[in-house]
């Protein structure tokens, strides 16, 4: 393989520096989608902490890094509290079981609780009577298809408000089933179809909204997209104790198994491929080597070795079938008359004794020899006395008589 091609490996380096100097030719912002509050990349959520700072000026942004339970815990030690506002942007919202019922009793004693993401939790979702649909998004991504896209605040009755959009994929995300008697509308996708809403539970609000980049840098830095923020966050009570931002959600969420969601169908690995230039060629570096390798290997280097079926033990296939014809033949006695005749050849060839006169004395001496008990030699010679001097021999003799010879061998 080495000496008919040469050229192989040659090749393989070629594509790879070729793969490289593309790379390195235009590098692109990334464009992963995580909504921090310093990241200053298209998808980070600078500019849309920069405008909570706005809204809110006369308050400490408290940046929550840990478990939604730990921020519960403190709330409850605070007994002053009258109420707060957590505010919680992540492109997928996973939640175990305790971290959804500390949510639910946040939101009951009187808090408010504000999430904006493409996927929320199906426990929490449950808990508060909604569902969403999301499969036109998801496809629209997986296959990476991108438009002039805009979502809309919705103001009372008035579904003519004021479009924000910007090219990217489109907002699709909306909620297909809610509970109208605590729920109201606050704003609707590219379809007129609501994708932000407040639900009001016990004494606070959940405002679920399910389009994060909304909140992006390249969102809000888009015309006059900015003032979509204000709109949305124009719906939030004002004067509340403690304001915070959600730093673990955004960070932790993505790297929770994929297979807890229950919508499925939310990650595609092309996706992440063509998100990262560097894995992008690699990718095709490695297909093209791939089907060069299997182009070269299509014709065989070696003919078909062909299959010897090994030789049959016919000793083992005679006797088997000799044994089959005296069984057949119902001839008991002569079948015993062998077995007794190779018995007496075994003990002559292992113990050195004759075997020409069966007395008490030779009993005791084999049974001596060979280490079994005297009884059970007495009663294997018993066996073979009643055969050699019956005048019939039934199958049950023929039986006890290989099975006792045996058990003596062993």
């Amino acid at each position: 393989m080495k000496k008919k091609y040469p050229y192989v490996s040659w090749l393989f380096l070629l594509l790879l520096m070729l793969g490289s100097c593309l790379q390195n030719s235009k590098q692109l912002p990334s464009l992963d989608e995580t909504y921090r509050h310093t990241d200053t990349q298209p998808f980070g959520s600078f500019i849309a902490y920069k405008g909570l700072k706005s809204e809110f000026p006369d308050y400490w942004i408290n940046i929550a890094d840990q478990p939604f339970t730990d921020t519960w815990q403190r709330f409850q030690k605070d007994t002053d509290s009258t109420y707060s506002l957590y505010l919680l942007i992540t492109k997928n919202l996973i939640l175990n079981d305790e971290e959804a019922n500390a949510m639910m009793d946040f939101v009951k004693a009187g808090n408010d609780l504000f999430i904006s993401a493409d996927f929320i939790d199906h426990k929490l979702l449950e808990a508060l009577n909604c569902t969403i649909d999301r499969k036109d998004e998801i496809l629209r991504e997986v296959n990476g298809k991108m438009n002039n896209t805009s979502i809309s605040i919705s103001y009372g009755k008035d579904m003519n408000s004021s479009e924000f959009g910007y090219f990217y994929f489109p907002f699709l995300n909306y909620f297909n089933n809610y509970d109208t008697a605590t729920t109201r509308v606050l704003g609707v996708n590219e379809k007129g179809l609501p994708n932000y809403i407040v639900l009001f539970y016990g004494k606070g609000r959940f405002y679920l909204q399910l389009a994060p980049r909304a909140f992006s840098n390249y969102f809000l830095l888009t015309g006059n997209n900015y003032h979509y923020f204000e709109s949305a966050t124009a719906y939030l009570r004002f004067n509340p104790q403690y304001v915070y931002w959600d730093e673990y959600y955004n960070n932790y969420s993505s790297t929770r198994n994929k297979n807890n969601f229950k919508d499925g169908n939310d990650f595609s690995t092309l996706k992440v491929i063509n998100q990262n230039s560097s894995l992008m060629w690699a990718f095709y570096i490695g297909m093209a080597c791939i089907l060069l390798f299997t182009l070269f290997k299509i014709k065989r280097k070696q003919r078909e070795i062909r299959v010897i079926t090994p030789v049959k033990n016919d000793s083992v296939a005679f006797t088997e079938t000799i044994g089959r014809l005296y069984l057949q033949q119902k001839n008991n006695r002569n079948v015993a008359e062998k077995i007794i005749t190779y018995f007496y050849e075994y003990l002559r060839k292992k113990y050195f004794i004759a075997t020409d006169n069966i007395n008490k004395d030779f009993i005791n001496s084999l049974a001596k020899k060979s280490g079994i008990g005297q009884n059970e030699t007495a009663d294997l010679f018993e066996c073979i006395e009643k055969i050699q001097f019956g005048e019939n021999v039934s199958d049950e003799d023929l039986f006890s008589l290989n099975q006792k010879v045996e058990n003596f061998k062993k």
